[in-house]
């Protein structure tokens, strides 16, 4: 089967070597074990970071301990604003 059709690089696209490839991805790493933070960027956007220690878990918020909260505040109209919440969330 010919290949001509196969384009290799693409006009928009920055060409890498695997040295360089390497280079870098030794760069952020050594950047790392150093505890520094790095950032991932895409189109100039920070969309991540990389750390040495891991994000601290995301706790779900405890909605019966709000609501009760909510209560013991409410007024009389809030009351049953909180009791229809409730009604809907069952």
């Amino acid at each position: 089967m010919h290949e001509a059709g196969v384009r290799l690089t693409l006009s928009d696209m920055k060409m890498l070597t695997m040295r360089e490839l390497n280079r870098k991805t030794a760069s952020v790493l050594d950047a790392v074990e150093r505890g520094e933070t790095f950032e991932l960027r895409r189109n100039g956007r920070a969309i991540g970071y990389i750390t040495p220690t891991p994000p601290t878990p995301q706790h779900k918020p405890d909605w019966k301990a709000h609501f009760d909260w909510l209560r013991q505040k409410a007024t009389k109209n809030d009351i049953k604003t909180i009791t229809e919440f409730e009604e809907e969330r069952r």
